[in-house]
């Protein structure tokens, strides 16, 4: 536990190769992505092969390779936590981003039928501009979300490859 008034103390290292990997996995970095060989497997029964040959993954896991097991074991963890978290945030704000605004347009609607034309909505531009901007904060937090996912995936991996050595070893 921490003391009162101070942050939770966590491994530095693994703390710093986290931060580290989520550059590595930043979100803009999925714009690019569109434009490489591997999105033309996203149609492929087989998504992994792809990813460990991509360099985000190549690099992620030389990063995790200067860290012992406990401290792979902590970062799995984390990352299943922060994307699970990231992913409540989405789910949420795009609920947020559909419901909220689907009911105030009906409920104006029924209040005062002539309130839409007065603030400007009989043009179009107008109201495309309104839902580009909707659209593009909904895909950024999509985004964000996958590459949580992707990274909580590339701990998941490493584990799992280092089960498999320890247990080779016959260690486990």
């Amino acid at each position: 536990m921490s003391d009162e008034g101070e942050l939770i103390r966590t491994d530095p290292v693994a703390m710093g190769v986290w931060k580290r990997l989520t550059s590595l996995f930043a979100t803009w970095r999925m714009l690019l992505a569109g434009f490489t060989r591997r999105s033309l497997s996203q149609m492929a029964n087989d998504q992994l092969t792809p990813l460990t040959r991509a360099v985000h993954w190549k690099v992620g896991l030389g990063l995790l390779g200067g860290l012992d097991d406990a401290q792979v074991e902590f970062l799995k963890t984390y990352a299943a936590l922060n994307a699970h978290r990231v992913e409540r945030v989405f789910r949420t704000t795009t609920l947020l981003l559909v419901s909220v605004p689907v009911a105030a347009v009906f409920g104006i609607s029924e209040i005062e039928p002539d309130f839409w034309l007065r603030i400007g909505f009989e043009r179009i531009d107008t109201l495309i501009g309104i839902l580009g901007v909707w659209m593009v904060f909904s895909l950024m937090m999509m985004g964000a979300a996958w590459r949580a996912r992707d990274l909580a995936d590339l701990l998941e991996f490493e584990h799992a490859r280092r089960e498999m050595i320890a247990r080779r070893r016959g260690k486990v």
